[in-house]
């Protein structure tokens, strides 16, 4: 009796070893995978399962634009193309594996994983003297015969931030393109598809994508061209970011003045109690409020020196005038009050200048936002957490200013550039 329960315990701790565990540490957590520097203005722009029928159409746009961008080929699917592959080498364009055909390693044994790997790579050599050092698996699954694959021929995993599922029939080109430039950070990596099925709407989304990453500071790229960023810390808060932008449908205020963006927006209800605004304006609590969030280098310039503080402060003032202007003509901002946020209160003496109200922030929200911005400051400030000493000190402030005012204020070309009143 004691052999036959011995069975089933041997079988599910070798899934355990074989499958699950490897899955885990190496696509779930992405130990020793690619992850993009912050430091660099760069998305990596990339395309699965290819080559296929619309690969072509994808290049065009791509050579139209001059983007270059990474492709992570199944080798089965280049054999029957190897034009298609040929090209994707003459024009610039960055190869990267995905395996020898579209299964997941759940569906394989380690060897026979480690052995497509393997037949891939020279597949993909052969046809083209290039062997590949980027490897993305089909859905990311790992097992333990993929994991030693990768080891064994020097490979770099390579996953996604932003995917916009672009495969999905009720996915139009409007929703891939404005998903992805809303998600995109620097450094993060984006995944499309120009083969495996009808990539009409992938084709059709490139051209606004592409432009609208412009337009926010951000060149699509390959991701051999971004820097490694080796922080786990980073590599955290990213995933966090976007999946808060993603939940809270947070907009990026493109830069007029070029570059990365300054500012953030999105739309929420006022939680806290009754604000006088001014002009007989009282915020209260349910109203529609647009919450500003600045962006990276905002938080780094101002957390520096009187300097780039300076630098700083005339770069918002610009930012502050394409919000205003963006308000003024999106719809989904017409029916806000006020706009401002949570601020701790140091940065809020510096925003108070720029004509916001200080409003107390009490209870849970009060603490949960010091644990927040403390833990955001550390990651940004130029000291990391040496400064934790004096965020304790520190407490979170709500900044406020009625709408109108703010449209006035800022959205006028003779502000632009020079403080306000």
């Amino acid at each position: 009796m004691a052999v036959w329960w011995a069975v089933p315990l041997v079988m599910v701790g070798l899934w355990l070893v074989l499958y699950l565990i490897p899955d885990v540490l190496f696509h779930h957590l992405q130990v020793g995978a690619f992850a993009g520097s912050r430091e660099e203005a760069r998305v990596g722009l990339t395309f699965d399962d290819g080559p296929g029928p619309d690969t072509p159409d994808v290049l065009d746009v791509l050579e139209r634009l001059r983007v270059k961008g990474t492709f992570f080929v199944i080798a089965e699917r280049a054999q029957g193309q190897p034009a298609v592959l040929q090209r994707l080498v003459a024009d610039g364009h960055e190869l990267g594996l995905h395996m020898e055909r579209h299964v997941s390693a759940f569906l394989l044994g380690p060897w026979q994983s480690y052995r497509l790997v393997r037949k891939s790579l020279d597949t993909v050599e052969g046809m083209t003297g290039r062997r590949p050092k980027l490897f993305r698996p089909p859905w990311g699954h790992m097992n333990l015969g993929t994991w030693i694959a990768v080891r064994r021929f020097g490979l770099v995993p390579v996953y996604w931030d932003i995917a916009p599922d672009d495969w999905k029939p009720t996915h139009t080109p409007e929703y891939i393109s404005h998903y992805v430039v809303q998600m995109a950070q620097p450094g993060t990596v984006v995944v499309l598809h120009d083969a495996g099925g009808a990539r009409d709407r992938t084709v059709a989304a490139l051209p606004a994508m592409i432009e609208g990453l412009r337009r926010v500071g951000l060149e699509p790229s390959p991701v051999g061209s971004i820097r490694h960023d080796p922080s786990v810390l980073h590599r955290i808060w990213t995933w966090w970011e976007i999946r808060f932008t993603r939940g809270w449908d947070i907009e990026t205020i493109p830069n007029s003045l070029g570059g990365e963006p300054y500012l953030r927006i999105g739309h929420i209800r006022y939680r806290g109690r009754p604000a006088d605004l001014g002009r007989g304006v009282v915020l209260s609590r349910g109203d529609a409020m647009g919450e500003i969030h600045f962006g990276n280098p905002a938080l780094s310039q101002l957390s520096g020196q009187a300097t780039s503080a300076l630098r700083a402060l005339h770069e918002i003032l610009s930012a502050m005038g394409d919000l205003a202007r963006w308000m003024e003509v999106h719809p989904r901002y017409q029916d806000v009050r006020a706009v401002g946020g949570v601020t701790l209160l140091d940065s809020a003496r510096a925003i108070e200048k720029l004509g916001f109200r200080r409003e107390p922030v009490y209870g849970w929200t009060k603490w949960s936002m010091w644990i927040y911005l403390v833990f955001l400051m550390a990651i940004y400030h130029r000291d990391g957490w040496k400064t934790l000493r004096r965020f304790r000190h520190l407490k979170p402030v709500m900044v406020l200013m009625e709408r109108q005012e703010f449209v006035e204020r800022y959205s006028r070309p003779r502000n632009r550039g020079r403080s306000p009143r």
